[in-house]
């Protein structure tokens, strides 16, 4: 798809300026025509943003404002009924134009091409933390991680299941390197698949914490580079009976150190900003029927029990932001930032359609940093995706990377220990003992029920109330991956632990038996049934 961006310096304003046969107010310094690719003519209703407040087209196609002074990119909440424009080069989603701040007026046009089928029926990938740093980082992405989602993409469009998928980045695009910028935005481009917009996947991106630049003591500064690669870090699009809005809720507070260790960090908070939450609040107002529809809310960090009071507190504004989402018949949070997952339900927060907003946080593309296939809590490294259906999140399954869709939990031991290189023994809590100990990764509290069948019995296994260290990952962190001992990341406990006690039985010694983990679908009621047989050892595919 063509994007079209044409500037024009124009001393002393534009009030004698026509764009489409509409007249640009004095005063009003950016402006533009968005344009249907057949006919050639204005598209009306579409809204545009300078990144700090809306307009929508007019009847010729025409949008026109004052810009605020810190604009630096203008873009457009694609419509439903349109393609999302692609980049001739690179194939990445071209929503926007970068803008110069301060110019005496700007025009950037935009062409879109018309849908040609239908999408209430689509795929969306989310893919939290590539977190790159070294080379070697990036290569693991680039021949791991991306095969593997061309593979999985093209399998499920052959076999008839998927159609019109796009794909999300959730932040920690890279690892505060700046030299990564631009290798990854070229394994990212070019995303040949089976089907989509000309064959090509459009990957979008959050930022994250990492991918604000250290340089700079500001959070506007910080995000230079990003923006540079990517675009707006706020800004929305529509598919079928869904609203997507991705946001930058890290706030970024300046540089701070690390003597020890010789580096330069990010220093940051979590929440928005008043001007955020205007700007959230103005794109929402343009979204009809909210009742009958999807918002789906894409950022870095975690909503999920923080709410912070005034600016400068973890959760600032998230309040204010969890009560806009909840108009909507379904609200979906797509979280990264944790590197493990969890299922978070917002009670106090219940959408039109009476389920409450819920926060699906992803375990990370590179699991612990890439120093392994795992993340921090043991869940293997990889992906997710979520089938949309109408106005409905229809279903979901994570997808771990060289892994078979399948292998969604692991079954240990309670009484084993676990020691290796380092020679440093681990064990369960002293009330797993004799247990079998399901971890199921993407579990929930409420949409799971997990057993254990043996002899032709079934034996309801309970989950955890208490978080609980995944000892078998920990140990293969410290004695076999050469982790720091004192280093808290690989210490994460979590509640995703199953377990079940059957008298005279000892999980090693047993035969004969398997752990079955039902998951429904809370939206659509849609099941699925993982199961495992054997008992994990040896630290295999860690």
């Amino acid at each position: 798809m063509v994007l079209a961006a044409v500037l024009l310096l124009v001393a002393g304003g534009a009030s004698a300026e026509k764009i489409g046969g509409t007249r640009i107010l004095r005063g009003n310094d950016l402006a533009g025509v968005i344009t249907d690719a057949e006919t050639g003519r204005g598209i009306p209703g579409v809204a545009v943003t300078d990144g700090f407040k809306f307009v929508v087209t007019d009847r010729n196609g025409v949008y026109q404002m004052k810009a605020d002074p810190r604009c630096r990119t203008v873009s457009y909440t694609t419509p439903s009924a349109y393609e999302i424009a692609l980049s001739e080069k690179g194939h990445t989603p071209a929503f926007y134009a970068g803008h110069t701040p301060g110019m005496a007026f700007a025009r950037h046009d935009f062409v879109l091409k018309r849908l040609d089928r239908d999408e209430e029926d689509f795929t969306m990938i989310m893919l939290a933390d590539p977190q790159c740093q070294l080379l070697s980082d990036v290569e693991r992405f680039r021949t791991e991680t991306m095969p593997d989602l061309r593979e999985y993409i093209d399998g499920k469009i052959a076999g008839g299941k998927w159609k019109n998928v796009y794909a999300m980045t959730l932040g920690d695009i890279i690892y505060d390197d700046q030299n990564d910028w631009q290798p990854m935005r070229e394994i990212m481009s070019d995303v040949a698949i089976r089907d989509g917009q000309d064959g090509y996947l459009p990957i979008f991106q959050v930022i994250g914490n990492h991918d604000h630049y250290n340089s700079y003591y500001d959070d506007y500064g910080a995000a230079t580079n990003f923006v540079r690669h990517f675009g707006p870090t706020d800004y929305s699009f529509d598919r079928g009976k869904v609203h997507f809005v991705v946001m930058d809720n890290v706030y970024y507070t300046g540089r701070g150190t690390v003597p020890e260790k010789g580096f330069t960090k990010v220093k940051y908070t979590s929440g928005f900003t008043p001007e955020q939450v205007e700007w959230l609040r103005q794109d929402l107002a343009l979204v009809a029927d909210k009742a009958d529809k999807m918002v789906v809310f894409c950022a870095h960090i975690p909503l999920r029990g923080l709410n912070g009071d005034k600016p400068g507190k973890a959760g600032y504004n998230n309040g204010a932001v969890l009560d806009m989402l909840a108009g909507f018949r379904e609200a979906h949070l797509m979280i990264g930032h944790t590197h493990y997952p969890e299922m978070y339900y917002h009670q106090k927060h219940v959408t039109a359609g009476g389920q409450p907003v819920m926060e699906h946080i992803h375990g990370a593309v590179c699991g612990a940093w890439w120093h392994s296939n795992t993340c921090v809590d043991g869940t293997p490294l990889g992906y997710a995706a979520y089938e949309v259906k109408g106005a409905c999140l229809y279903d979901w399954q994570p997808k771990f990377t060289r892994r078979s869709e399948s292998f969604q939990l692991r079954v240990y031991d309670g009484n084993a220990s676990y020691t290796g290189g380092r020679g440093i023994e681990y064990k369960w809590e002293e009330d797993l003992r004799d247990c079998f100990v399901a971890t199921v990764w993407y579990d929930d509290d409420r949409n799971w029920e997990v057993v254990l069948e043996m002899d032709g019995k079934t034996w309801p296994m309970r989950r955890v109330t208490r978080p609980q260290r995944d000892w078998y990952a920990y140990s293969f962190f410290i004695n076999e991956n050469g982790r720091g001992i004192t280093n808290t990341a690989y210490m994460q406990d979590c509640l995703h632990f199953w377990t079940v006690s059957i008298p005279g039985v000892k999980p090693s010694e047993a035969t004969g038996w398997r752990v079955v983990a039902t998951q429904t679908v809370p939206t659509s009621g849609v099941r699925h049934r993982y199961t495992a047989d054997r008992i994990a050892t040896g630290y295999e595919g860690l």
